[in-house]
């Protein structure tokens, strides 16, 4: 992505819309704030309501009811709560660990777990079909986006009345959607992150320790986006506060700052490295991990090490491999 373009997204987090072209009119789709996430359940108990008021089964339903054509079982969905249970449990693991190999290994295993839960969710959707509770997310999220169109920069006017949205063809209402996604995608957190190391963000990463001053208005009325524009701020001004050794080539890419930070933590304890006179031995590091974490440490090579103690390996040996 492009400074240009890094600019243009703090710009619009600052503005707290996005204005578009709708019809040759200019309409300003407001940021969402907690305040607003509301409505989203009101309009989901409209919708489901409305849903079961014509008959439509719910989804506990079309569950038992697959049971009993054997389509669908419980053991399918303990599968599904493995998996996730696993995912959660590796993700843990790949922030813990201090070598990029093994953070790349571990979410080679987490992309795999994905594919067979999306498998699975994506069979368990189409089985299930229609039911009250897909009904009303789908409205609830439709309804939504009309709340969140405005005619007006203030976002004080909405754009569209309950009869016009109503009216609003399939492709209009697509048109939106998309709309409306695409902001979600440009204003992702890791686009966020990126952000606030930019260069010419350095003049506001330090003023953000008081957001409502920063805004000039109260947390609460700020859209989801300033605060996580505001609380990513905070996190890297403290951690370059904090740790001042973070390398110039990881000071615009958050993961690597990230890691960094987790690996002086855990260094001691899960690094089983003995450093003497500047030298150190990883065990299990590759040659690109340690262009990472220590340009002059020595890798070991335990099963070579072995094989040239005859097979053999003592805790004397042991200790004068490690230095």
């Amino acid at each position: 992505m492009s400074e240009e373009e890094y600019i243009g997204i703090v710009g619009e987090i600052f503005d707290g819309y996005t204005d578009i072209n709708y019809q040759g009119k200019t309409v300003y789709i407001k940021h969402f704030s907690i305040r607003d996430q509301r409505y989203i359940h009101r309009f989901y108990n409209k919708y489901k309501s409305i849903a079961e008021s014509k008959g439509i089964p719910s989804e506990e339903e079309m569950l038992n009811s697959l049971r009993l054509d054997d389509l669908w079982s419980d053991e399918d969905d303990r599968k599904i709560v493995s998996l996730e249970e696993d995912i959660e449990g590796l993700q843990g693991s790949k922030r813990s660990s201090f070598l990029p190999s093994q953070k790349k290994n571990i979410q080679s295993t987490i992309d795999s777990k994905r594919k067979d839960l999306y498998f699975l969710l994506n069979k368990k959707a189409e089985l299930v079909g229609k039911t009250s509770e897909r009904y009303g997310s789908q409205r609830s999220n439709e309804e939504f986006i009309r709340y969140l169109i405005y005619s007006d920069r203030q976002c004080l006017h909405h754009f569209f009345t309950d009869e016009d949205f109503a009216e609003l063809s399939e492709e209009d209402l697509e048109f939106f959607v998309k709309e409306n996604d695409a902001i979600s995608q440009r204003l992702n957190e890791s686009n966020i992150q990126h952000v606030v190391l930019r260069d010419f963000f350095n003049m506001y990463i330090s003023q953000t320790e008081d957001v409502s001053s920063f805004y000039g208005k109260p947390i609460i009325e700020l859209s989801v986006y300033q605060l996580k524009l505001a609380i990513y701020a905070k996190i890297f001004f403290n951690m370059f506060q904090y740790h001042e050794d973070i390398p110039e080539r990881a000071k615009k890419d958050p993961e690597a700052i990230f890691d960094f930070v987790e690996r002086k933590k855990g260094n001691n304890s899960k690094s089983n490295s003995n450093n003497e006179k500047g030298a150190s031995a990883v065990f299990g590091a590759t040659k690109e991990d340690l262009e990472i974490i220590d340009p002059n440490a020595r890798t070991v090579n335990l099963s070579d090490e072995i094989s040239k103690k005859g097979g053999v390996m003592n805790m004397d040996d042991l200790i004068e491999l490690m230095g």
